[in-house]
């Protein structure tokens, strides 16, 4: 018995950080968003053991999300329950690495709901999200979906409604950015987050996008992380200006990038952008607001 799950990527319509906690975390304020573009994870139950076939893209051992996932899915369901088994994961890969747009967590969650379903939906979503926290901050936000306010590491999560309608074309150009570089960027920056206090709010953008309103959602987008990510990356700021010029309303990166994505009031512009950078050998993916 199998089930092929698709692991959606995310983007960050907002992303500020607002404090450093003793133990080195970082406290974010965000807004995430599912889109289309997926990893597509074959999970197939067997007698016992825990399988990963990458195709030799990643890892197959405990540093990969996805055996940590299966293994904190068996750990939650207990030696004593009915009918023990084990599994083989096949991943095809699709979300680019280390770019901002949480794959290896959408891996994770598409592998605890692929699990969850072999087992006769033993765990609601909600309990899901939960194993998802002990194994990444994203990681219950790709449970959930959709589009979410995140707070605290990232693990405090309130749905939002989204009502915008948009064509959205990602890009990434160079080498993946490290996630704890960028925060010790950040960290330097603002002598760790002592006493600081943010002068932006997610509170516009959460209101335009209920309303679906394109205008206001432009304007109200925001990531902290661009500030010490893009005076290093000039191809960041090179993507943003072909995005610009095909017609994008607007222009960010998402999470701790380097992948930026822009905002369309024109499918057929968005195409045209995709097909400018894939042509310059750049990664683009077109894809949809989940």
């Amino acid at each position: 018995m199998s089930v092929t799950v698709k692991a959606f990527a995310k983007i960050n319509l907002y992303l500020d950080v607002v404090g450093k906690r003793a133990n080195g975390y970082h406290d974010i304020v965000s807004v995430m968003q599912a889109v289309s573009l997926c990893d597509t994870l074959t999970v197939a139950k067997t007698k016992q053991g825990i399988s990963l076939d990458t195709g030799g893209v990643l890892p197959a051992d405990d540093s990969n999300l996805i055996v940590r996932a299966a293994k904190r899915y068996f750990s939650a369901r207990g030696t004593s329950c009915e009918e023990p088994f084990g599994v083989h994961i096949t991943l095809s890969k699709h979300i680019p690495m280390a770019a901002g747009l949480g794959g290896g967590s959408a891996d994770a969650a598409a592998t605890l709901k692929a699990l969850n379903r072999l087992d006769g939906d033993r765990f609601s979503l909600a309990e899901l999200a939960a194993m998802g926290a002990s194994i990444g901050a994203d990681v219950p936000f790709c449970v959930l979906e959709g589009t979410a306010l995140c707070e605290g590491i990232g693990e405090v999560l309130t749905p939002l409604h989204n009502r915008l309608r948009a064509a959205l074309v990602l890009a990434v150009d160079g080498e993946g950015v490290s996630t704890p570089a960028a925060f010790a960027a950040l960290d330097a920056r603002y002598g760790d987050f002592q006493n600081f206090v943010s002068q932006v709010s997610p509170r516009p953008l959460i209101e335009a996008l209920e309303k679906g309103d394109f205008s206001s959602t432009v304007s109200a987008l925001f990531n902290r992380f661009e500030e010490a990510v893009e005076p290093t990356r000039p191809a960041v700021t090179e993507l943003k200006h072909i995005l610009r010029d095909y017609g994008a309303a607007a222009v960010q990166m998402s999470g701790s990038g380097p992948t930026v994505f822009g905002l369309f009031a024109d499918e057929n512009d968005a195409k045209r952008a995709e097909n400018r950078l894939k042509n310059a050998g750049v990664r683009a993916y077109m894809c949809q607001i989940l």
